[in-house]
C-alpha cells in the first residue's frame, strides 16, 4: 500500500509540474563576455523569438532547445554596432571598383578586369581613387615616397568595350576615361586623362544607378558585415538607400540593423514632418524611433574638412604647407560656412529633439563645436542629449576638459590611427599629435566612447569594416605591421574590454538603443558574434587574422563560417 501511495503521490506532483521551457536557440559550452559588469561572463545563452530568455554559467539549461549550437569553448560576444559607416559607398567599392592601393600599370588593368567580370554589361565603372596608398603605403608609420602612377585608356580600352569606366585618383583631380565613356560624354582624349573643370562636368553626367545595381552593392556589403560579427551598422548613405533596405526586408535578406541618420544639416526639415526624432516620452528611456531593424532620430553635419586634403581646421596652419599656401590652416564645410545660419539649425533640430552629429577634425573646429554645446544648452536647456561629437580626432590641450560639463559622445574611430598615422606627424607636427585620436584623454574627460569604422574610408584610406581591426588599434596603437613597437602615443591606449565596451554597448548608447543592444543581458536583442579564438588569450597581432565563425541576428544564424 505505501508503494501504491509513494507512486500516486510522484504522478500527482508531475501533472503539477509544468512542461520544460522551449526556447528557440540555445548556445552553449561557450566562453560568452556579456558586456555587463554585474554578470561579465557566462556559458549559455537561450534565445526565445528574438530576444535573450536566460543566461547561465554553473547550472546548465535545464530547458528544451528546437536549435542547439555547441560553442566548443569559443568566445563569444555581443554583436558589434558599428557607430560610423557609409553603407551605400561601402556595397560601391566592394562590387564596382576598389583601386585605392593601385598604383601600377599590372595591377590597374588586372582590377579592371575582374570589375567588369563582376559587373553587368552596360555598367559604368567609377571612382577607385587609384594611388592613395602610393605617397604613403599601406601599413607604414610614415615616409613619403615622391612616385606618382598615371594610367593610360590604352591599358584598359580592349577589356571594358562594354563598360563605360571613369575612374578618379584619389585626389579626385584626376580622372581616366576609356573609348565608351568618351564617346558618351563626347570628349576627345587620346590618352582618356581628365582634370579641372573637364573632370568636374564629366562626374556629373555619370547616369544614375539602377535600383538593381544599388540592390546587389548593398547585398555585398550586408555579406560583408556578416563575415565579421556586425549585427548594427549607424548609416550616414544617400536618402535613396532607405529604398533599398526597405525592399532587402521585404524580402527577408536584411540581415543587419540599420541605424539611418540624413547628412546633410538641412534635412532636420524633413525629419521634423517625418516624426524622425529622439522618443522622450519616458524620460527614463529615451529611445529613437522606428523599430528593432530601422530606426531614426539623429542627423548628420560637418564643421571642417578631413586631414587627407588639408581641409580640417586648425588653430594654427599645417606643418607641411609650402611657400604658396603657408597660412592654410583648414576650412569650413558648406554647412558650416555661415556660422549663424549653421548654429541656427543645430538649435532647431536639437529643440525638435533630433539627435546631433557633428563631424569634427581639426582642434579649432572642435573648439567651436564646444561652444555652440553651451549655446544649446543656454537656448533649449540643458538635458542628456548625447551630442555626437564625430571622430572628435585633434583636440587642443586646452579644450580637453570643457568635454566634462557636456556628457558627449565621442564617435570615434580607431583605426583612423592605424592608417593615418603614415603622415600625421609630417601633416601637423609631434606636439599636436599628442590630442591626435585620444581615446584615453577623452574618456577621462566624460566622454562616452562609441566606436565604429568610417567604412569604407575617404577617398584617401581605405577603413575595413571588421572591428577586429578597430580592437586592434585601440589596444596597441601601432600599423598591421606592429609600428612603432610601443605604439604610437602609447599612453592613449585602452584596455581590450573597454575596446569592446565601445563597440558593442557604446555604439548603441551612442543611438539611445542600450535597452535593446550591446550586452548580453535577459530581454535585450539576440545579436551575437562568435570568434574563432579568444582574444583574450591570443596576442593583438593574432586578431587580424582571427575569423568569426557565427553572425547571429534576432536569434538568427545569418553567418556560418564552419559550414
Amino acid at each position: 500500500m505505501k508503494r501504491i501511495a509513494l507512486v500516486l503521490f510522484v504522478a500527482l506532483a508531475c501533472m503539477q509540474c509544468s512542461p520544460p521551457e522551449k526556447v528557440d536557440l540555445l548556445l552553449s559550452n561557450g566562453k560568452i563576455w556579456t558586456g555587463n559588469p554585474e554578470q561579465p561572463w557566462a556559458e549559455w545563452v537561450a534565445v526565445k523569438d528574438g530576444r535573450i530568455h536566460s543566461i547561465g554559467t554553473a547550472q546548465p539549461f535545464k530547458g528544451e532547445a528546437t536549435n542547439t549550437i555547441d560553442l566548443k569553448g569559443r568566445l563569444t560576444l555581443p554583436g558589434f554596432n558599428d557607430s560610423h559607416v557609409h553603407f551605400a559607398s561601402a556595397g560601391h567599392l566592394l562590387l564596382n571598383i576598389n583601386l585605392l592601393d593601385v598604383n601600377s600599370t599590372e595591377r590597374f588593368i588586372e582590377n579592371v578586369k575582374q570589375t567588369t567580370l563582376r559587373l553587368p554589361a552596360g555598367s559604368w565603372i567609377t571612382r577607385g581613387d587609384w594611388g592613395a596608398y602610393e605617397a604613403w603605403s599601406m601599413g607604414s608609420a610614415g615616409g613619403k615616397s615622391k612616385a606618382q602612377f598615371t594610367p593610360h585608356r590604352k591599358m584598359i580600352d580592349s577589356i571594358t568595350a562594354q563598360h563605360p569606366v571613369l575612374v578618379t585618383r584619389y585626389d579626385r583631380k584626376m580622372g581616366l576615361a576609356n573609348g565608351p565613356a568618351l564617346d558618351y560624354l563626347g570628349i576627345d582624349s587620346e590618352s582618356g586623362i581628365l582634370e579641372g573643370n573637364l573632370l568636374d562636368d564629366a562626374l556629373e553626367r555619370i547616369p544614375e544607378k539602377s535600383f538593381d545595381q544599388l540592390m546587389a552593392e548593398s547585398r555585398r556589403a550586408l555579406e560583408e558585415c556578416r563575415r565579421w560579427g556586425v549585427t548594427t551598422v549607424q548609416d550616414m548613405s544617400p536618402p535613396n538607400q532607405l529604398d533599398v533596405y526597405n525592399k532587402l526586408r521585404e524580402m527577408g535578406q536584411l540581415t543587419c540593423r540599420i541605424n539611418f541618420s540624413p547628412s546633410r544639416l538641412i534635412e532636420y526639415k524633413e525629419m521634423i514632418d517625418k516624426g524622425w526624432a529622439i522618443d522622450w516620452s519616458d524620460p527614463e528611456h529615451p529611445h529613437p524611433v522606428g523599430d528593432d531593424w530601422i530606426s531614426f532620430g539623429t542627423i548628420k553635419s560637418h564643421i571642417d574638412g578631413i586631414m587627407g586634403a588639408r581641409s580640417a581646421r586648425f588653430y594654427e596652419p599645417y606643418s607641411d604647407n609650402d611657400v604658396e599656401n603657408r597660412f592654410w590652416r583648414g576650412g569650413w564645410r558648406e554647412f558650416s560656412k555661415d556660422m549663424p545660419s549653421f548654429k541656427a539649425m543645430l538649435l532647431k533640430a536639437d529643440e525638435a529633439n533630433i539627435q546631433l552629429r557633428v563631424h569634427s577634425i581639426g582642434d579649432e573646429a572642435n573648439a567651436i563645436l564646444i561652444d555652440i554645446l553651451d549655446t544649446l544648452n543656454q537656448v533649449n536647456g540643458e538635458k542628456p542629449r548625447r551630442f555626437r561629437l564625430v571622430h572628435a580626432q585633434v583636440i587642443a590641450d586646452q579644450d580637453f576638459p570643457r568635454l566634462q560639463k557636456h556628457k558627449i559622445i565621442a564617435e570615434v574611430q580607431p583605426f583612423h590611427v592605424t592608417d593615418d598615422m603614415r603622415w600625421m606627424e609630417e601633416r601637423i607636427g609631434y606636439e599636436r599629435c599628442k590630442g591626435a585620436y585620444a581615446f584615453k584623454t577623452l574618456q577621462d574627460n566624460g566622454a562616452t566612447l562609441s566606436f565604429g569604422s568610417d567604412w569604407p574610408g575617404t577617398n584617401a584610406s581605405y577603413y575595413p569594416v571588421n572591428p577586429l581591426y578597430g580592437l586592434y588599434a585601440a589596444v596597441t596603437r601601432q600599423t598591421v605591421h606592429g609600428e612603432p613597437a610601443e605604439g604610437w602615443f602609447p599612453d592613449q591606449k585602452l584596455s581590450l574590454e573597454e575596446s569592446l565596451k565601445a563597440y558593442t554597448w557604446g555604439g548603441s548608447y551612442g543611438a539611445f538603443e542600450e535597452d535593446d543592444k550591446g550586452t548580453i543581458e535577459i530581454g535585450k536583442l539576440a545579436d551575437f558574434a562568435v570568434l574563432e579564438k579568444n582574444i583574450f588569450e591570443v596576442p593583438p597581432a593574432d586578431w587580424l587574422q582571427t575569423q568569426v565563425d557565427y553572425t547571429i541576428v534576432g536569434g538568427k544564424v545569418v553567418f556560418d563560417r564552419t559550414q
